[in-house]
């Protein structure tokens, strides 16, 4: 068992080298001048922060971490809100057709966003949402997802705490939020982050729906660097990526451990 152990550990270390080893280059580049990155030191012979400067002064980052800052958050409460319903009826609640309603739920997975990209952009243009952050918003929404992770979830919450909720007189709604909701957190926070690292992440959606620089987010604008002329060093580009990295950094350290939780209850 022990082997097993030390194994199992040696293989998480190693994977976790691979992983980190490229951030943290990236977060010490940040702070250097051209001839320690083409260099390709790993400690800055004096700390640069002109980096910083160049792109905040000089790019839009600013505005596009706006605009993916909200497109996250709203993005993200929309798939809770439509998840955590969805989640209740299908995982908790018994009436005819549910299975059929639970596998049209589920055809997310099947179904590539490639596929429907071209009729999804001409529904939103044809409502006037192109170039428009609700464009990006309300598609995140229908999350196949969050409703397979929550219903799941709810659905192994003991029936006698249902049981005694009615026997109060509690409502259907009063059950979900004052009783099925708050055993379900591990399961919430795993689809609040899930959803928030891929809104803030995706790229070729954005790319394909806005047409103008000033509402682009984070990864369409920062590929947009490449063609200007702050992308003649690659300093002001690591510090624009270090930027654009916190967010998820931050969340992921005030989630793990009910990240964690959440997979370990989900695979039980």
């Amino acid at each position: 068992m022990k082997i097993k152990t030390l194994i199992i550990t040696i293989i998480a270390l190693g994977l976790a080298v691979v992983y980190l080893v490229p951030v943290i280059w990236m977060g010490l580049s940040s702070f250097m001048d051209e001839k320690d990155i083409l260099a390709s030191r790993w400690i800055p012979s004096r700390v640069h922060l002109e980096n910083y400067k160049i792109v905040l002064h000089r790019a839009k980052i600013s505005r596009w971490f706006t605009n993916s800052l909200i497109t996250a958050s709203l993005g993200t409460l929309g798939v809770l809100g439509v998840g955590i319903f969805a989640g209740y009826s299908l995982g908790r609640m018994r009436y005819p057709g549910r299975r059929i309603l639970f596998f049209f739920a589920l055809s997310g997975f099947m179904i590539p966003i490639q596929g429907i990209m071209i009729p999804l952009y001409l529904m939103l243009k044809r409502f006037g949402l192109v170039n428009n952050l609700l464009g990006l918003i309300l598609p995140a929404w229908p999350s196949s997802l969050a409703v397979f992770v929550l219903s799941q979830f709810m659905r192994e919450i003991p029936i006698e705490f249902e049981e005694a909720a009615r026997m109060d007189g509690a409502s259907e709604l009063q059950i979900l939020f004052k009783v099925i909701l708050p055993m379900s957190l591990p399961a919430i926070i795993t689809v609040t982050v899930f959803h928030f690292t891929a809104i803030w992440n995706d790229f070729l959606w954005p790319l394909i729906i806005m047409t103008s620089d000033d509402m682009y987010t984070l990864p369409v604008g920062l590929v947009t660097l490449a063609g200007s002329d702050v992308n003649i060093r690659y300093g002001p580009i690591m510090a624009a990526n270090v930027i654009a990295s916190l967010p998820i950094i931050i969340v992921y350290v005030f989630f793990q451990r009910y990240l964690t939780r959440g997979f370990i209850m989900e695979v039980k």
